[in-house]
């Protein structure tokens, strides 16, 4: 019975969670492919001197960061069987995992990440406080920052000129995360700086708009929810959502006795939703799922709805022109006749959404009508491909081989012509990889994702700094 409950927990991520120039919402063909005997590595490749930036792993909806693994064995990054952080830490690399609210808007989380990384206190902006009637202030990080180096930026309150940049690799509900957390560092919000001149406070350096470079080199996104997820507009629709959310948070803290999960900071507390004396942590989630917050558009379900990609409070987001972005989807259905069925070794708890979307079909989600069925309907359980592809100003074709064995073949995957900056590089699909197998959930053999994030890494750590 905890091994069920365990899994339930594991998949509640229902929830969550081409030429030089894009086709808005589409691709083109990809560039031509390197000759093999040219270059002996990416940067080479792609005729950089390479970085050494550190890089910011964010989770999705219902995920958690570093903080402890989950039930003190499972990893968000890596699953019961690996710690794909540490994996890359024993490579040199200097990677960071945030635990940001697991139910909170893109928003909110961007937030978050700023003020973990940066040892401060969570601003989460005094326009979008007083829009959504909530409090300006979350989690004071003050002295602990995750990167003190890239919190330099920001002292004596101005953007410095040398920068310390970051890249980021964000999964499911962690892709529109980061962009927003990257349009953030590099536009600002000129709202939110009006709104702290017309109260007289200090604004958060994330809003600041004086920035005239980014603070993210790169971008990966993992089977992003980039154009939200059907599953959420269908669960929305038929009323199942909250009694789903409800019915595997509260099975897992039962069967487990858990009275307060500290694992699970939900981090609502500006939205008057934090945890009372003594209260059950079921009976806090009925009150959060009953609240006037989980009907509003300040969190993770407005924004996985693909039908509100469009809405001004999403759509505010913009692509970086000095920004790599990449993406990759995870496909685990056949597509037959024109609808798309789960494999069967899609996991268990995944094939009922997995069918959700392969035979969605909704005639007034508009969103719906600029792709193909197959682009819809192909997915990995959870996210469709053409919303883990890019966001709706489109993307590039770029395919890599990610789970090559190593760096030669990876190499000789890759397109010769340099990755387009301020676009969704989409390096293709993994095939036979669901949205929990794509992060090492319950892989018995971890050679497969071991590979794809080492290679990720080689190709963040690819571009010019």
């Amino acid at each position: 019975m905890h091994h069920f409950w365990i899994a339930a927990l594991l998949h509640l991520h229902w929830v969550l969670t081409v030429a030089a120039v894009p086709v808005p919402g589409g691709g083109s063909p990809k560039p031509s492919p390197q000759q093999p005997d040219k270059a002996t590595s990416l940067s080479k490749l792609w005729n950089t001197q390479g970085n050494k930036h550190p890089t910011v792993f964010i989770h999705g909806l219902a995920g958690w960061g570093e903080v402890k693994p989950l039930l003190g064995a499972i990893n968000y990054w890596g699953g019961l069987n690996t710690n794909l952080l540490d994996m890359l830490r024993d490579q040199g690399h200097v990677v960071v995992a945030p635990n940001v609210g697991p139910l909170s808007s893109n928003w909110e989380r961007a937030c978050e990440v700023f003020a973990q990384l940066t040892g401060s206190l969570t601003d989460y902006g005094v326009a979008r406080a007083a829009q959504f009637k909530h409090a300006r202030f979350g989690d004071n990080h003050t002295g602990n920052a995750m990167l003190p180096s890239f919190a330099q930026n920001f002292k004596n309150g101005a953007a410095t000129a040398s920068l310390v940049k970051i890249n980021i690799v964000g999964h499911s509900l962690g892709g529109p995360t980061s962009r927003t957390l990257t349009h953030l560092l590099r536009y600002g919000s000129a709202d939110e700086m009006a709104a702290c001149v017309k109260a007289g406070v200090v604004c958060s350096p994330l809003f600041w708009t004086n920035k005239t470079q980014t603070y993210v080199n790169g971008v990966f996104a993992v089977s992003g929810t980039l154009q939200g997820s059907v599953v959420d507009d269908f669960l929305q629709a038929t009323g199942g959502r909250k009694q789903l959310v409800k019915a595997l948070f509260k099975g897992v803290v039962t069967v487990n006795n858990f009275k307060n999960l500290g694992i699970w900071n939900l981090q609502l507390g500006h939205h008057g939703l934090g945890p009372k004396k003594g209260e059950e942590f079921g009976d806090f989630l009925d009150r959060i799922c009953d609240s006037d917050w989980y009907l509003s558009k300040s969190n993770a379900f407005f924004d996985l709805g693909v039908a509100n990609q469009a809405d001004p409070v999403l759509s505010y987001v913009r692509n970086v022109p000095e920004t790599t972005y990449f993406s990759v989807a995870g496909v685990t259905t056949n597509s037959l006749l024109g609808v798309s069925l789960p494999q069967i070794s899609t996991l268990i708890v995944l094939s009922p959404f997995a069918t959700i979307i392969g035979t969605y079909s909704n005639s007034r989600l508009s969103a719906l009508w600029r792709y193909t069925q197959s682009d819809w309907r192909q997915n990995d359980g959870l996210v469709m491909v053409a919303s883990s592809r890019g966001p709706v100003d489109g993307f590039q074709s770029y395919e890599m081989d990610l789970v090559s064995s190593d760096s030669r073949a990876l190499i000789n995957s890759a397109p010769s012509n340099a990755p387009k900056k301020g676009t969704y590089n989409y390096v293709g699909e993994l095939s036979h990889t669901d949205h929990a197998a794509i992060i090492g959930w319950f892989d018995i053999d971890t050679r497969k994702v071991e590979k794809i994030y080492t290679n990720i890494m080689q190709v963040l750590s690819s571009l010019s700094a």
